[in-house]
């Protein structure tokens, strides 16, 4: 039987699973779902709420088939402190004792507190310089705590964690390939919108903003006198389409697009500076709220640059019963990405 993996992507609204198997250099997907979180209970620090989150990924694993309890989990980007820094040409041994010092100037938390990894991106030979790129990463141990008891709740092994947009950016790569240049790819969830430009495949920057889809809703809320379930039901008929109900829903969310196509620029001017000479080719979305009627189009006009949906299933072997996965791309992107995962 061919070893397979569950990524395992617990959102504040959805939980998602992929599962995948390496059969003969092919990926096989063998197991997909996604069911609703409970409320509130992923922002709960209580034991009572960890264990239904377990209760309802029991019940998904059952409904969907999954054979293996090995385990990828992705972990919230707001949360976890990643950078892609540069320090000078080391040895691998050097690098491990350079990295916690390098790690006390960019992480706000005593390094006691936080579990540290790091992986080079590019060494000194690619880069052309005396330096490295390396992407430092450091979770705080209460949050890997919180997630790793979910998942042992749920009476899995976790095998590794990641970053959710780690993870994305991993699924998205083989659906890029084509592209000749840097691709940004931007997670919009609910509560956050998460950024990563791939260069060649690789990292090269990523930033997590406090802005996604509830944002959206709370701002048809605001501006159109809407209650909740009427202002989430509008979102997702109508999204960011330009001509409904004379603009007034582009009007009202205006400023939360704003503030997330500002940070895109933002990402895209940084790594214009830092590679002179490259520019950014394309952005694909991912995530739930990327899925919103018109949000290519909004982004495409806002960003100047061929814009795309995710597309995890590229490279990725599907029987029949899977074409309903076919347009869930975008909420399956994280999940895919770890199930990818080499173990």
């Amino acid at each position: 039987m061919a070893k397979s993996l569950l990524g395992l992507d617990i959102g504040s609204h959805s939980i998602k699973l992929i599962e995948i198997a390496q059969e003969g250099g092919k990926k096989v997907l063998l197991a997909a779902g996604s069911i609703p979180t409970p409320p509130k209970a992923l922002a709960s620090p209580l034991s009572g709420d960890h264990q239904a989150i377990a209760t309802v990924i029991r019940q998904l694993i059952k409904e969907t088939g999954v054979k293996t309890s090995s385990v990828a989990l992705a972990l919230p980007e707001s949360q976890v402190f990643t950078r892609v820094i540069e320090v000078p040409a080391l040895s691998t041994r050097e690098l491990s004792s350079a990295i916690s010092w390098e790690a006390e100037q960019y992480i706000p938390l005593p390094l006691d507190q936080v579990n540290i990894d790091y992986s080079i991106l590019r060494d000194a030979k690619e880069t052309g310089t005396d330096k490295m790129d390396v992407l430092l990463v450091a979770c705080p141990k209460t949050l890997l705590e919180k997630y790793l008891s979910i998942v042992e709740l749920s009476e899995l092994i976790p095998v590794v964690a990641e970053t959710e947009i780690i993870a994305a950016s991993r699924s998205i790569v083989a659906s890029v390939s084509n592209i000749k240049g840097a691709v940004l790819v931007a997670s919009l969830g609910a509560q956050t919108t998460d950024l990563a430009i791939l260069r060649n495949g690789v990292i090269a920057f990523t930033r997590s903003i406090a802005a996604g889809g509830e944002a959206l809703s709370r701002a048809l809320v605001s501006g159109l006198d809407f209650n909740a379930s009427q202002a989430e039901e509008f979102k997702r008929t109508y999204g960011v389409e330009q001509n409904i109900l004379q603009g007034k829903i582009v009007t009202a969310v205006k400023p939360i697009m704003d503030t997330i196509v500002g940070e895109m620029k933002r990402a895209v001017a940084f790594y214009t500076q830092k590679y002179t000479g490259e520019k950014i080719e394309a952005a694909v979305l991912s995530g739930g709220t990327a899925k919103l009627p018109g949000m290519v189009v909004y982004m495409a006009q806002s960003l100047g640059v061929e814009v795309q949906l995710a597309n995890p299933w590229a490279g990725v072997t599907r029987d029949a019963r899977f074409t309903v996965l076919d347009n869930e791309g975008t909420t399956f992107a994280v999940a895919t990405g770890l199930a990818l995962r080499d173990q």
